[in-house]
Parts: structure tokens; C-alpha cells; sequence
């Protein structure tokens, strides 16, 4: 391990966004999952970077930005937050119109809120190889600036240390600031801050993506099963990709290849004994008593459709249909060489979805 420090101290920009909002959740899904969409997030206010930052390192829900030299205008600095705030709002869309799992984390995620605070002094600096630690009393300062009087649940806060440059008022188009003032142990810091509510009119929607197969779809294959636990559970598990490996038959391993858990668009890749394909969740559908999940191949040429129904509180009837496009010569390909196979495979899979889940029930219930 190498450790670099330097007494020397340089004036830099200090800026922490925040997350905040969730709750503390029991189940391992919600643990997992919760810790997954705000690393998503965080990598969205890094993305978001516009002004030369730094980071310095990830502190839970937040990142410690910082950058050496001069000030920002105050035009540089409203323009960060704001493209801070709409990509983080516009991540957080998808888990409205995208979503899959019915876990607390995802469900609740749209309620997660930004708050950001700068402010301007000198830090020192020590670098552990590429990790560098920031030191100083400005580096306090911009901490304990995350706790303050201002009533809004979403900000941006500005020492006067770090606007002491801009003209006045120091005000973006969007939002008016406010005046604050508070004593820490630091000593008394003034400070600015605008409400980032305002923005949310500037989040677009999200653009929803048509993964389906296009025209008409030939049914190929089926196969059902009676499970003996709630459609909720048996969901779950049908809808968690990396569970797939206790359930589908001759599956070897799942990649997930552009998100973390399943939501529409999700691409993985499922790796069977002799082969391998890549299949992009396509559907859902969502009724009182029936749930339907539809993935289809990168080509848009397969797909398969889970429907999940509701027959008694504790009974859940599966079917699995395959379907492909309407082409004369993938008809004659399927008919010759895959139907006989895939319905063996998936009746299988169901058979094995039945006991998995089954068993899971049983254990929840003991």
C-alpha cells in the first residue's frame, strides 16, 4: 500500500449530492435491491458531471465531488445541478413504467429525494494508489452542511464561501434562493439554496421501447403445471433471472447483461449445456388474479409467455406458451428440429418451478 500526503493545502470546490428515502427494508430482495438502484443512481449524478469534479470517494447514499482551482459561475453551478437532479429523476422514471419486481425497494423508489451542498475552501489531500482522502476543516464543513434548517425535502445549498464571486442575486431561472444562516461546530456558515421541485417539470418521459416481436406470432409450443404456493411468490421466482438456475432445466448459468435485476428491457443470457442465447424481458401485464411476463430473443424473431393465474389463495396455475415470427422458413425450422425439444425443456421447467417453489413456500410458513 502506498500512502502520499502533502501539507499543502489548495482551494478547491467541495459538492456532495445526497440520496434520501428509503426506508429500512427486512427481506434479503429489498436489502439487495435497494443497494442496487441507488448504485444505479449514483452512477447517473457521476455521469452528470459537467464542471471537472473529482471523485473522492462514495459515502453510502452520497458521493464526496471535489475540484481544484477557482470557482464556478453561478450559471456552471445551477447548470450542474440541474443536470444532476433530471438524471437522477429520469433513472428513478423507469422504476415507474419499467418495473418488474414488486419488492418495497423498487416499488418505492420513485419517492427517493436529491439534496445537494457546495461550498468552497481548502482541503488537503492523501492518495491510498488511485483513492484520494480529503483532509480539512472545509472538508467538516460540507459535511455537516448536510444537516440544516431548510424545510424543502429536495435543494440545492451554496455556502457564501462558494458564491462569493457570483453577482447578486444569485438566483437560477428556475427556482428563487433563499438566505440561511446555522452554527456548527465548525463555526457559523451563511449559506444559499434554491429548491429543486421545480425541475421535476424539466424530467422527460421515459421512452418506452418496443422489444416484441413485430406482426403476427405463430404458436409453437406449451406446457402448464399446478403449484401449490401464492401467485405472488411464484412470480417472484419466475421473474428473478439468476433463480432461473433452480428451476430451468439444463441451465448452467445467467448473465444479466445490461441491469442488475429485471425490468423491461432487461437483456441476460442464459447459458444451457450445449448452448447459449441472449432474451430481452419484453411484457408485463398485470391483473387482479393474472400476471403475464414475456421475454423474447435480441433478434425479435422467439418469445416465450409466462402466464401466471390465481386459482385459490395458495394455488397458482403456470403456462408457458413459445411463439415465433411469422416466417415460413423459422415455422419449418421450429417444426423439424426445436418444438419436440423446448416443450420437453420447459415442461420440465415447470415441474421443477413447482417443487422450487413449493419448498419456499413451506420454509416461509415453518
Amino acid at each position: 500500500m502506498v500512502l502520499q500526503t502533502t501539507d499543502v493545502t489548495a482551494p478547491a470546490v467541495l459538492l456532495i449530492p445526497d440520496i434520501s428515502g428509503f426506508t429500512q427494508f427486512v427481506q434479503a430482495t429489498e436489502i439487495a435491491h435497494s443497494r442496487h438502484i441507488v448504485e444505479e443512481l449514483l452512477e447517473k449524478l457521476i455521469e452528470a458531471n459537467s464542471i471537472g469534479l473529482q471523485v473522492s470517494e462514495v459515502e453510502g447514499d452520497a458521493i464526496l465531488f471535489y475540484r481544484f482551482g477557482g470557482r464556478p459561475t453561478a450559471e456552471e453551478f445551477f447548470e450542474q445541478v440541474r443536470r444532476m437532479f433530471v438524471n437522477f429523476h429520469s433513472h428513478l422514471r423507469l422504476y415507474e413504467t419499467q418495473r418488474i419486481c414488486q419488492c418495497g425497494a423498487c416499488v418505492s423508489a420513485h419517492e427517493l429525494t436529491l439534496k445537494i451542498v457546495a461550498h468552497y475552501g481548502h482541503i488537503t489531500q492523501s492518495k491510498i494508489r488511485e483513492h484520494v482522502k480529503l483532509f480539512g476543516q472545509d472538508v467538516i464543513a460540507v459535511h455537516r452542511l448536510l444537516k440544516n434548517n431548510i424545510p424543502q425535502h429536495e435543494y440545492a445549498l451554496f455556502t457564501q464561501a462558494l458564491a462569493d464571486e457570483w453577482p447578486r442575486p444569485a438566483t437560477p431561472a428556475w427556482s428563487q434562493a433563499e438566505e440561511g444562516s446555522r452554527e456548527y461546530d465548525v463555526g457559523r456558515i451563511d449559506y444559499g439554496y434554491v429548491s429543486l421541485a421545480p425541475l421535476r417539470q424539466l424530467v422527460p418521459e421515459p421512452r418506452i421501447e418496443d422489444f416484441s416481436i413485430p406482426g403476427v406470432k405463430v404458436h409453437v409450443f406449451s406446457c402448464e403445471q399446478q403449484v401449490r404456493a401464492p401467485l405472488s411468490l411464484v412470480f417472484e421466482v419466475a421473474s428473478d433471472l439468476p433463480a432461473r438456475l433452480q428451476w430451468m432445466q439444463g441451465a448452467k448459468d445467467v448473465e444479466m447483461l445490461n441491469h442488475h435485476f429485471n425490468r423491461l428491457g432487461t437483456k441476460h443470457r442464459c447459458v444451457m449445456e450445449k448452448d447459449s442465447y441472449i432474451m430481452v424481458t419484453s411484457g408485463i401485464t398485470r391483473g387482479a388474479d393474472t400476471i403475464t411476463l414475456t421475454e423474447t430473443d435480441e433478434k425479435r424473431a422467439v418469445c416465450t409467455v409466462c402466464t401466471m393465474r390465481r386459482e385459490q389463495e395458495t394455488q397458482t396455475h403456470v403456462q408457458i406458451d413459445g411463439f415465433v415470427k411469422n416466417d415460413l422458413v423459422l415455422r419449418a425450422l421450429f417444426a423439424l428440429l426445436f418444438t419436440r425439444r423446448l416443450t420437453g425443456r420447459f415442461q420440465a421447467s415447470t415441474e421443477k418451478l413447482k417443487v422450487y417453489c413449493e419448498e419456499l413456500y413451506r420454509r416461509q410458513r415453518a
